[in-house]
């Protein structure tokens, strides 16, 4: 598709680069058989001028398609960061991957969908129509390539992962939606966003150098400062330590709990940026570091909803509260705690007041 993204490119330059352009769409179009597109090829004279063009043989536009994605680079984008250098990269290097992969400009208009659903509410049902589409288009080109990755698809398998992080969360909640588990274990989504881990290990280099390069070098960097803040809190100033004392003596199961243990000391390097020493902004990976890291053994506890990962869950979304703000994932917090509320008994709902507190929830 980066033949489509240059053409396009191309108009900006000049009125007399059209001609040049058609020929470059049509190009492109039949070079991907495209069902929106007439397969005969007008002839052009030297100057770019179609002899035997007429209207019954032009290519007809895919005009929703061009909506989501002119939107997404007009305002989605925007949304996704809050530093002006990776909204950029966000705007630019995210669609010009979606040109070279079908599957993560799939991503990208599904993601683009839903935050029109969202605002556009007399046509939420087409828009949420879109969305899930182009979704699971995407999702079915991209399962068969995680066996798969190189350092030619390692950035694009890697965006769209995370392109699938922030359509889950802006997608609409169901009553039961508990996010990271459902009835029959771990929620599929996570399985794929979790398997960024090993998309990182293996190609470090590939995307430290590739087009996303600038992401990882701001999370490295975000990293060592997380690591330098949390050496240096006392651990009197850290809200978790008394869920710490809590679970450590009362936990009637021994052996679950250096699994619940090893969640908290992970849920840590998410609560570092609450003290004052934080730079400002809250940035999704530094909520969401977490969710990639937390063993399987506590997602099942959790699915079992034992009353000590409940509590852990209820501090998570202290700081899920942080991204409340952005329209893909306003309300995740409230949600979450107030399912969490439901299921604990009295004696543990007392454990979970301070996030309570936090969040500005009340318990009905």
């Amino acid at each position: 598709m980066s033949q489509l993204y240059q053409a396009f490119c191309a108009m900006r330059l000049s009125g007399d680069s059209f001609h040049w352009v058609s020929r470059r769409f049509i190009q492109y179009t039949q070079s991907n058989n495209s069902p929106h597109v007439s397969h005969e090829t007008p002839q052009f004279d030297q100057n770019g001028v179609s002899s035997g063009l007429n209207e019954t043989s032009l290519p007809s536009l895919n005009l929703t398609d061009l909506e989501l994605l002119h939107n997404y680079t007009t305002s989605t984008a925007f949304t996704l960061h809050t530093d002006p250098a990776l909204k950029t990269l966000w705007r630019i290097n995210v669609a010009q991957l979606g040109f070279e992969n079908d599957f993560v400009m799939r991503g990208i208009l599904a993601l683009s969908a839903l935050h029109l659903a969202r605002f556009r509410p007399e046509r939420r049902d087409f828009y949420m129509s879109q969305a899930i589409t182009q979704h699971q288009a995407g999702l079915r080109m991209t399962t068969g390539l995680i066996s798969s990755i190189t350092k030619e698809n390692c950035s694009a398998i890697y965006l769209f992962s995370a392109l699938t992080l922030f359509f889950t969360l802006a997608s609409p909640r169901k009553p039961g939606d508990f996010l990271l588990v459902g009835e029959n274990g771990i929620a599929d989504w996570l399985y794929l966003v979790r398997g960024t881990n090993f998309i990182i290990e293996s190609s470090e280099e590939f995307l430290f150098s590739g087009p996303l390069g600038p992401m990882f070098m701001a999370g490295r960097r975000r990293t060592e400062l997380k690591e330098r803040i949390l050496a240096e809190t006392p651990i009197q100033d850290d809200p978790l330590n008394e869920l710490i004392i809590l679970i450590t003596e009362t936990s009637p199961d021994r052996q679950k709990l250096p699994i619940y243990l090893s969640a908290i000391n992970t849920l840590r390097k998410s609560f570092v940026f609450q003290n004052k020493q934080a730079p400002p902004g809250h940035e999704t990976g530094d909520i969401f570091f977490w969710v990639f890291r937390i063993p399987d053994d506590y997602l099942e506890l959790l699915r079992q909803h034992s009353q000590e990962s409940l509590a852990i869950l209820a501090y998570f979304c202290v700081v899920l509260k942080r991204l409340d703000a952005h329209w893909w994932m306003e309300g995740w917090s409230t949600h979450l705690i107030s399912k969490i509320w439901n299921l604990l008994d009295e004696e543990h709902r007392l454990w979970i007041r301070w996030p309570i507190e936090e969040i500005g929830w009340i318990p009905s």
